[in-house]
């Protein structure tokens, strides 16, 4: 009875295994079966990027992974001045920012560094992605082809700068593509591998996926965040002005505002398209100067690179209910002090303090994506504006603004 146990238990460990083998094959074929027949072979390069590389979605350091195009420096490259007082974070601060895996946090005030600090291998010279920061960059250069001529206004309709028309376009304006408030449909979701952001972000055909849209909504009746706007805006954006969305950039801004280095915007392909949506790639100090450009309204070194009218309407809260958001860029109406700022998935932050005259860029690997406080935080968190419930605000956002309030206050004395 003992041998005969013996001998069964290879048997059943190898009918075991052919049966797990078997059923993986068949799962393997059916995911196969699907992203052929579903055409969204996009799938297999996110797969390849993410779980197989041990990641569960995009990182902040995937410009290796994409073709791009370059916006090279300034030709006169101004590094930033350091005041004489450098602030110091507290214990409390920089265990914070270590746990969201923070890699660089700057304050700038009164045009001068008062702290800068780098973690892991990110240094100075260290690019990493926007993210969604980058539909700000989109919303100035919107604002400049306007100033320009290149575009007439903001209400312009869309079908005015598109070489393509899709269901329910004749309304929709430029502005309701800024404002978020277009009506297109559009599956936002970061975590669903089926959205149309994982196609957009992972795909190599954005023509033809925004050719693929509609909208569904009415325009200019209900702000709803959708990406898809962005990169219709990068679309009308190249039509309008004859040129990439990249050397636009580097023609209008970049190269005017002493950048210390290049700047990468992710392409669908090699000589494709921008990523509009996201995925500008530049280092910590030159986001700094985007920050800079918009806390002097628009100028620099006495050149209006964008004007103090334009810069204003696309600051502006879009309507009275919702106005944590302009055109294209977040606002938070602090009490005391309010910001505006652009702001990427993983906790990429340019925010601007106009009556502090300061500037803070915070880059990492992760935010806290609460947007609606606990009682809890409410309580007992020192840096947690208490007033601002049921806002779309990240809660890490409070601390930045908290950590540079303080040591602007100190600097101020």
């Amino acid at each position: 009875m003992s041998d005969t146990s013996h001998k069964n238990k290879p048997s059943l460990f190898r009918k075991i295994f052919r049966t797990t083998i078997i059923f993986l094959f068949l799962i393997v074929v059916a995911a196969n079966l699907f992203i052929l027949i579903s055409g969204k072979t996009y799938l297999y390069k996110g797969l390849k990027e993410t779980y197989l590389k041990g990641k569960s979605g995009p990182g902040i350091y995937d410009s290796v992974v994409f073709p791009s195009r370059k916006a090279d420096k300034a030709n006169n490259p101004l590094p930033w001045s350091f005041a004489k007082e450098q602030k110091e974070l507290t214990l409390d601060e920089i265990d914070f920012l270590s746990q969201i895996k923070t890699t660089s946090f700057l304050v700038v005030q009164d045009g001068k560094i008062i702290h800068e600090s780098y973690y892991s291998n990110h240094k100075e010279n260290t690019k990493s992605n926007t993210f969604s920061a980058a539909k700000s960059f989109v919303g100035l250069l919107i604002g400049i082809a306007i100033d320009e001529g290149h575009i007439k206004s903001f209400d312009d309709p869309i079908t005015d700068y598109l070489d393509f028309s899709v269901p329910n376009d004749s309304l929709v304006t430029i502005q309701h593509l800024l404002t978020m408030s277009s009506g297109l449909n559009w599956v936002e979701s970061d975590a669903n591998p089926l959205s149309d952001n994982a196609e957009a972000y992972y795909g190599s055909d954005l023509p033809q996926i925004m050719s693929d849209v509609s909208f569904d909504g009415e325009p200019g009746k209900e702000y709803v965040y959708k990406s898809g706007n962005s990169q219709l805006l990068g679309i009308i954006l190249e039509n309008a002005t004859g040129m990439t969305a990249t050397k636009y950039l580097e023609k209008q801004v970049w190269s005017k505002i002493n950048t210390e280095n290049d700047l990468l915007w992710s392409l669908d392909q090699e000589d494709g398209m921008e990523k509009a949506f996201c995925c500008i790639y530049g280092t910590s100090r030159d986001f700094a100067k985007i920050g800079q450009l918009i806390l002097n309204e628009g100028s620099w070194n006495g050149n209006q690179i964008i004007s103090k009218k334009t810069l204003a309407a696309l600051l502006q809260p879009i309507n009275k209910k919702e106005r944590f958001y302009g055109m294209h860029f977040w606002r938070y109406e602090d009490p005391e002090h309010p910001i505006v700022y652009a702001r990427g998935i993983l906790g990429q932050y340019i925010i601007v303090i106009p009556s502090l005259n300061t500037v803070v860029v915070r880059t990492g690997h992760e935010r806290l994506d609460k947007y609606e406080i606990p009682e809890s935080k409410s309580n007992n968190s020192s840096f947690i504006d208490k007033n601002q419930h049921k806002v779309k605000h990240p809660l890490d956002l409070f601390q930045y603004i908290s950590t540079a309030k303080r040591m602007v206050k100190k600097s101020s004395r």
